[in-house]
């Protein structure tokens, strides 16, 4: 329910209850999956009632012409959080590759990554080259809405969807053709944490410029409204410079 007045809007709604349920139920199916078969759907329900209840209040709300908005400074505040988390993540590969090769009680013929473990570097390259692109496009893409040239970033929306479901494609197939699971060794399981954390990072994104997408070709972004489509824009480069050190840390073990 929302109400207006004098001083604003308040908007007042169950679903972030609900939304806050559903990532409970969500997380409690990693213990016990038949959790999934409420949380997911719930999770996926909230998300739409959320956007739907706030799009549905855009018309009451003024369009701030500073170019940073509350989304955006939300924005600012998930991809610091996501930098910690991320942080964990690399934290543990180098405890990892510490733990196998150099402490006291290593094997003496352990090697980082284990024999046997063969990256195809010039897919990944091309991969990598991809997603890149698909970040100067999305940034195109933002450029071009503020230039008024609308149906131009729709089309750049599109190439940037395109290239990421391209990226993961080419990843999915890498962990099929892997030969090593996150079960074979230490390396195994941080390389799968670590590429599979990211690769849910980028199906995420490609989930909000899928949403971005669909506000902007129903004209909810008409008028100067550009706060939440430049947040997600900056996840997505978020999302490019995380890939670029795990590229090179990961796959061209510069460190």
């Amino acid at each position: 329910m929302n109400h207006h007045g004098d001083e604003g809007e308040v908007h007042s709604s169950i679903v972030p209850l609900l939304f806050s349920f559903g990532v409970t139920l969500s997380l409690a199916a990693l213990l016990l999956w038949p959790f999934a078969l409420i949380g997911l759907p719930l999770l996926l329900l909230s998300i739409f009632l959320w956007i739907k209840e706030d799009v549905a209040m855009w018309e009451h709300r003024s369009i701030s012409e500073e170019k940073m908005g509350d989304v955006s400074w939300a924005m600012v505040w998930i991809i610091v959080t996501e930098v910690i988390v991320f942080g964990g993540f690399f934290a543990f590969w180098f405890w990892a590759k510490w733990h196998t090769v150099s402490w006291d009680g290593a094997i003496a013929s352990a090697t980082w990554p284990p024999e046997g473990v063969h990256h195809d570097l010039r897919l990944v390259a091309f991969n990598t080259g991809l997603l890149l692109s698909s970040g100067i496009i999305a940034h195109f893409a933002l450029h071009a809405h503020d230039s008024g040239r609308l149906t131009t970033a729709r089309k750049h929306l599109r190439i940037t969807m395109l290239f990421g479901l391209v990226f993961l494609f080419i990843q999915a197939t890498e962990y099929a053709n892997a030969d090593f699971t996150w079960k074979s060794h230490a390396y195994g399981t941080a390389f799968y944490a670590l590429t599979g954390l990211h690769g849910l990072h980028v199906l995420v994104g490609l989930i909000a410029l899928s949403i971005v997408h669909k506000l902007h070709s129903g004209g909810h972004y008409e008028n100067g409204r550009r706060d939440s489509f430049q947040a997600i824009v900056w996840y997505w480069h978020f999302v490019d410079v995380v890939w670029l050190l795990l590229f090179a840390i990961v796959y061209l073990e510069v460190i």
